[in-house]
């Protein structure tokens, strides 16, 4: 695999298909093997345990077990990010329980689904924190739903760890609570946009862009601002919303239109819209290269899309199939859990965000496993050394990290290179 250090990253479209066959898939991060991913239940409290929910104050004064809690996305458009992700959390969860939990102290787990829902995020992290005693949540969904409910969180002074959500400033919507575990949507863009410039030589792009979500237009924004700074031409730009999943028509009817057509496309979608735009644009005759961001890590994409989805490149968080212990204890460890290998690189960020929360309160804890004691023990890690890359929160809580740029070929996805992009 080729590295190298550059420069400054529910919705329904066929959704009942497409969802069945992602939970019918899984993949090995950029390889191209194939199986299933379970689902996390409306609500639950597990990895740990004996002691009640109602135990909210028993960290401060000495008791056996921490509280932590998963707002996870396990239905609607989100939940193919969100149970691979919860998946990998609770695994982890169970591998440091098993090893004698944070400090000696076991982790109670009480997680619940928030449906992709806005207000219903909102009241669950509330019930967490104010009636199940969480000290930190994590998950929380697309930047929509981590904004809305790390707002609440924040009010409360409880730090959440949002496993999914890209959204660079998210700090500053929400404040010093917030942390994200993945890298920022400029830092995947960037990579994506200096990609397509500098390696592959293409000078102009058209952009389609879902306007219904801060992922999807912080995607488009940062890959624009990025594009054109290295000397690239974007020559248009059209937007849809969820009136307009099935029907991209609009878009290509615009490209088609102009004098010069673009050399590259680049669509700020999530999943579930993926095989509809590719077809619809290979068979109004489009091939251009196409170029996207971490909400088309998804096989399911190329085995619906066929050979539509060829000449595809979207940048995500860890290659499977890199000679890594780490990557592969982890790898070895979620297929004898759940009996196949995980459908996205989701599930790593979730595994990671477990033991970020136990390096940190092991670090820098001091003792505190208050809510504020986490949060300040989470601010102050510089080089946790997670499956999905380093994690340093010294220059604000959105880590800088390894972007890696995979292609679909024939049916699987292929990783090309990894890069680690600067943020600006």
């Amino acid at each position: 695999m080729n590295k190298r250090k550059m420069s400054s990253n529910a919705k329904s479209v066929g959704a009942v298909f497409l969802a069945v066959l992602l939970m019918a898939m899984a993949l090995a991060g950029c390889s191209s093997s194939s199986g299933s991913a379970g689902s996390t239940a409306d609500k639950g409290s597990s990895a740990a345990a004996a002691a009640p929910a109602d135990t909210a104050g028993t960290e401060d004064a000495g008791g056996d077990t921490i509280i932590v809690g998963g707002l996870w996305q396990t239905t609607g458009f989100m939940a193919d990010y969100e149970i691979p992700g919860s998946e990998g959390f609770e695994l982890a969860l169970e591998e440091i329980n098993a090893a004698g939990g944070i400090d000696g102290k076991q982790i109670e787990y009480v997680y619940y689904n928030g449906e992709s829902e806005l207000d219903l995020n909102s009241s669950l992290i509330a019930k967490l924190i104010d009636v199940d005693g969480a000290k930190v949540v994590v998950g929380l969904g697309d930047p929509n739903s981590a904004i809305a409910s790390g707002t609440v969180a924040q009010g409360k002074g409880v730090p959440t760890l949002a496993t999914s959500s890209t959204l660079p400033y998210t700090q500053d919507r929400v404040g010093d609570t917030a942390f994200l575990v993945p890298f920022g949507d400029n830092v995947q863009a960037y990579a994506a946009a200096e990609y397509a410039y500098s390696d592959l030589g293409l000078t102009s792009v058209y952009v389609v862009t879902d306007s219904t979500d801060e992922y999807t237009l912080s995607l488009s924004k940062f890959f624009q601002e990025r594009f054109t700074a290295i000397g690239g031409t974007v020559l248009g730009e059209n937007t849809y919303d969820d009136n307009g999943y099935t029907d991209f028509s609009p878009s290509i009817q615009k490209i088609k239109a102009l004098d010069t057509p673009p050399e590259a496309l680049f669509f700020a979608s999530f999943t579930d819209q993926g095989p509809t735009i590719l077809k619809q644009f290979r068979d109004a005759g489009l091939d251009q290269p196409v170029f996207s961001g971490d909400g088309l890590d998804s096989v399911a994409i190329a085995e619906i899309a066929g050979e539509a989805a060829n000449n595809t490149y979207f940048t995500t968080h860890v290659d499977y199939t890199e000679s890594n212990a780490k990557v592969a204890n982890f790898l070895a460890a979620y297929t004898a859990k759940y009996g196949e290998e995980p459908l996205n690189a989701f599930a790593a960020l979730g595994y990671d965000a477990a033991y970020l929360i136990k390096y940190a309160i092991e670090k820098n804890g001091n003792g505190d496993y208050s809510a504020e004691g986490i949060k300040n023990a989470l601010g102050k890690v510089t080089d946790f050394e997670g499956i999905t890359g380093t994690i340093s929160y010294a220059n604000g809580h959105v880590p800088n990290k390894t972007v890696y740029i995979c292609e679909f070929k024939d049916g699987t996805k292929v990783n090309l290179l990894s890069v680690l992009p600067a943020a600006e």
